[in-house]
């Protein structure tokens, strides 16, 4: 009979360890290990019975827990940290990030008072804020003028807009009082940077004028 190689024996191994191997080849692998040491090594190794003593596998499977546990209170820790920095995030943006509120006719108009001051009124519903310069001596048209920059900011929290938008009517309005005022001859609405124009000389006081509306003049 010809010669078996071990590397086939070997092969085959795992099928006889489990008994699913025929009995011609069952007989085959009996009479390969008795004259092959090699063999004969893989398959003890094959079928020892690995022996893991009590208190070994109780301190294993504590320190698999332990593990664990750590694992899971860091993941925990960690979920409930970016979800705090998320919300703080959202609620930040929601209720303090700023935006100029666009100019409607609708939702403002200046008039003088009988002392002789201004006063912008917002017919709104609410606003965040609202930004109002001294008057500046511009050359409007060759003509110089005493010119004032106003305008209100609003949050997504709160839209001024949003009675306006649903139908409802704004029956009062919020008066806010221009300063130093009485010598002003135009209002203008729009954002406005005059540190700009009047310390870093970024941007001139025609191209301020560009963009913004007159609301008001004598």
């Amino acid at each position: 009979m010809k010669e078996i190689k071990c590397t086939i024996i070997q092969d085959i191994l795992p099928l006889y360890v489990d008994g699913v191997v025929s009995e011609d080849t069952k007989d085959m692998v009996n009479k390969h290990l008795q004259t092959c040491p090699a063999c004969q090594k893989e398959y003890e190794q094959m079928t020892q019975t690995l022996y893991v003593p009590v208190e070994n596998k109780v301190t294993l499977f504590n320190k698999i827990n332990k593990r664990w546990y750590r694992k899971k209170i860091i993941l925990i820790s960690t979920s409930v940290l970016t979800t705090a920095l998320l919300l703080l995030a959202v609620f930040s943006y929601v209720f303090h990030y700023e935006k100029t509120i666009p100019y409607e006719k609708k939702l403002f108009s200046v008039e003088q008072q009988e002392d002789g001051t201004l006063a912008t009124y917002y017919y709104g519903k609410s606003y965040a804020g609202v930004v109002a310069s001294h008057p500046m001596s511009i050359e409007i048209d060759g003509v110089t003028k005493n010119v004032s920059f106003v305008y209100f900011t609003e949050t997504i929290a709160d839209s001024p807009r949003r009675n306006l938008i649903n139908g409802e009517k704004q029956t009062e309005a919020y008066q806010i009082s221009l300063p130093d005022s009485r010598s002003v001859d135009a209002v203008y609405y729009g954002e406005f940077d005059l540190e700009k124009i009047v310390i870093t000389k970024e941007q001139t006081w025609e191209e301020l004028l560009q963009g913004k509306t007159l609301i008001w003049k004598k």
